[in-house]
């Protein structure tokens, strides 16, 4: 009898774990994880935060991509470029901001308290 319950609780826990894989999981998944991008999680992991810096290094450059198309358009006194990089650059430079300070965003730890009124 407890070899069965064992299995059964080894069974119950793989079917847990590939629930992600159906549709309404996949579903409440994802927007789980685009609530930690956006958001922030001041419990999430150090892996975590350092896959979320990973994913902003790619924002980070397209930033970059975008000061250079700027530069080039003022040195080259193109108007459209000149704006279509800035607005481009505000939009990624704005998201890789969130996603940055969403990695770096900690617990707020307070002062333990004696249990005195004052």
């Amino acid at each position: 009898m407890m070899q069965y319950s064992a299995n059964g609780r080894l069974r119950e826990d793989l079917e847990e774990r590939q629930r992600a894989t159906v549709w309404p999981d996949t579903l409440r998944a994802g927007r789980s994880v685009d609530e930690f991008l956006w958001k922030g999680d001041p419990k999430a992991t150090p892996i975590q935060s350092a896959g979320l810096l990973v994913f902003a290094t790619f924002w980070l450059f397209l930033f970059a991509i975008a000061i250079v198309v700027v530069i080039k358009g003022v040195l080259e006194r193109e108007l459209a470029t000149t704006i279509i990089g800035t607005a481009f650059g505000a939009v990624v430079g704005y998201v890789d901001f969130r996603l940055i300070r969403n990695a770096f965003r900690h617990k707020i730890r307070h002062a333990p308290s004696d249990g005195k009124r004052e």
